[in-house]
């Protein structure tokens, strides 16, 4: 009798525990597109890119996306909200941004030059007042200005860019981003050449989040095209397509944002002016605030990335 009572009693407890646990954390819940350049259309591609504890140098350059609250290269600082402050020290998320978990899963220093608002060449939108002039362009004349030059064998080069330029089109009737293309592979052949003499590129594309329209297709297509023509002049190329990741979350069946562990796709906070009225649980939230990624997204994306490494 005693034992019974003892065994119920552990099962009441087992049960009450079970029903307290906290969710499971989110996850990719989808897999790479992989393919290679001869691909008809995009794909993941890793191609010639060596391992990726191979870098011991990251350098990145980008938008809000990859704004890690610093532009020039030097450390970031911590990754803490201090409300009513809803970017976590100047970064566009509620913590770390993507390149960092990316850099810290291999043992690599992080140099970031990205900037938020940030579009390829502000120039291209003559009328339009951006938040920072801290265009493509900008940063890697920076980058290179400074001299600080590392190893070209273990030093990857990861530009992020598109997203700025794609909303520009929208308001701009669909116009071309043709030019904001062979910007960005002029550029990355810059990078290439003296005094940095860049070995190793990777091309992370997700100008649409979501949504697409011609001229966004033809922007991927052509960096994408592009990409291969520079690994065909003996440059490491690869090409990240994050439209699988947002796809997968944002479709409302295949697999949707339930099978990520996501508990919503609304932004965790109405603005990205104030921690007020924040959602309960930032941990299981897609966006932190609209458009830009929790900085568990921003995990995601980390192992997006190096899902392509391992899997393509």
């Amino acid at each position: 009798m005693h034992s019974t009572v003892a065994f119920l009693l552990t099962s009441l407890t087992l049960s009450t525990t079970a029903i307290v646990l906290p969710r499971d954390d989110v996850r990719l819940a989808v897999n790479p597109a992989c393919g290679d350049y001869s691909s008809s259309s995009v794909k993941d591609v890793r191609g010639s890119l060596p391992d990726l504890k191979t870098f011991s140098t990251i350098v990145t350059f980008g938008d809000s996306y990859t704004d890690g609250g610093k532009h020039d290269g030097s450390p970031l600082g911590p990754a803490a909200i201090n409300a009513p402050n809803p970017s976590a020290g100047g970064r566009h998320t509620n913590g770390p941004v993507w390149a960092e978990y990316l850099a810290q899963a291999h043992g690599a220093t992080l140099k970031d030059y990205a900037s938020t608002g940030a579009v390829v060449d502000v120039n291209q939108w003559p009328e339009r007042s951006f938040p920072t002039s801290n265009d493509f362009l900008t940063q890697a004349n920076n980058f290179i200005s400074q001299r600080n030059l590392t190893d070209p064998d273990s030093t990857l080069y990861v530009v992020f860019f598109g997203i700025g330029d794609y909303v520009e089109s929208l308001d701009h009737n669909n116009s071309s981003l043709s030019l904001q293309t062979q910007h960005i592979l002029y550029t990355i052949n810059r990078l290439a050449s003296s005094p940095i003499f860049g070995k190793n590129f990777l091309f992370i594309d997700n100008h649409g989040r979501g949504t697409e329209t011609p001229a966004g297709l033809s922007f991927k297509s052509q960096i994408f095209k592009g990409m291969n023509s520079i690994q065909q002049l003996g440059l490491n190329t690869g090409f990240v397509d994050l439209s699988t990741m947002w796809d997968g979350v944002l479709s409302a069946s295949s697999p949707g944002f339930k099978a990520f562990g996501y508990t919503s796709v609304e932004p965790c906070l109405v603005s990205s002016e104030s921690t007020e009225g924040s959602c309960e649980d930032p941990e299981h939230a897609f966006y932190w605030f609209p458009g830009a990624p929790t900085t568990v997204t921003h995990k995601l994306i980390s192992d997006y990335v190096q899902a392509v490494w391992d899997q393509c």
